[in-house]
């Protein structure tokens, strides 16, 4: 498989969110032929793919903050790449972060029809330095 060329995972189960992963992935390798004409273009081309992530995750947050607004609470979000349960470690040390309210097996629980705690919601819960509140 190693072609010297970058490569794109899409892991696909035919659901709509894996369907539109697919098409972003075709999206994302149409503009990637563009920056990458060789193996050492591909931290340019990394730059600029965490930069389109986040500029989507800020889309999506500031549809959800206004409506959180809308019950006069205070918001504040932080946009993070990286490994979810490092990034939400990292961010809970934050002396003003009193509560991790958090999901847990959203995915596992529809694709085996089975209730679990996953990896993640789990590491967080017996690591993390406050409490942790897991929603099913």
């Amino acid at each position: 498989m190693a072609t010297g060329k970058p490569s794109i995972l899409v892991p696909y189960d035919a659901t709509e969110l894996s369907i539109k992963a697919l098409d972003k992935a075709i999206e994302i390798a149409s503009r990637m032929e563009k920056f990458i004409s060789n193996i050492t273009d591909l931290e340019k081309t990394k730059k600029y793919l965490v930069n389109l992530i986040k500029e989507g995750a800020e889309k999506c947050m500031t549809e959800v903050v206004g409506k959180i607004k809308e019950k006069e609470l205070f918001v504040k979000y932080i946009i993070r790449v990286g490994h979810p349960d490092d990034e939400i470690l990292e961010v809970s040390k934050n002396p003003n972060i009193h509560l991790i309210v958090m999901g847990c097996s959203g995915s596992f629980k529809k694709r085996h029809n089975r209730r679990g705690v996953g990896s993640i919601s789990r590491w967080i819960s017996e690591v993390a330095s406050c409490p942790v509140v897991l929603m099913r």
